[in-house]
């Protein structure tokens, strides 16, 4: 039997960017990563061609629709902290799947993602709360 994920319903909402535009039907929108630990400069590139690697996956498939209009673009500010931007024709649809997928194994493979936004599905100690029926709904600091 496979191990499944648990996530509450407040982690599953990736439309809590840290800043959200819409111009000309394309919205654009920032979120933020905090990771357990700095990342290494070989982190750093894994991270940002996994996301770029996100975008062509959902682009050239044609699994998850055409809403993404241009590569994201992604910036560690501090060597804890990721900032990744897409531009897309809408914010719904399959492709978040295929995200959160992404960001859960580099969370679990590579190194811990404390926060995405303000959810912390990808944060390891939340998730084995969750999955030992425990959950800290405590405010984020």
């Amino acid at each position: 039997m496979t191990d499944r994920r648990k996530y509450a319903a407040a982690d599953l909402d990736v439309r809590s960017a840290i800043r959200q535009v819409e111009e000309d039907g394309v919205t654009t929108h920032t979120h933020v990563v905090i990771f357990a630990r700095p990342l290494l400069p070989a982190e750093r590139d894994l991270f940002s061609r996994m996301v770029v690697g996100f975008y062509y996956a959902v682009h050239f498939s044609g699994l998850f629709g055409n809403n993404l209009v241009t590569e994201p673009t992604i910036e560690f500010p501090e060597p804890a902290r990721a900032r990744y931007t897409l531009r897309q024709r809408g914010v719904s649809g399959p492709w978040k799947d295929l995200l959160f997928a992404m960001l859960a194994n580099f969370s679990r493979n590579i190194v811990a993602i404390l926060r995405h936004d303000d959810s912390r599905a990808f944060d390891p100690a939340h998730q084995l709360a969750l999955r030992e029926g425990v959950s800290d709904r405590s405010p984020s600091v």
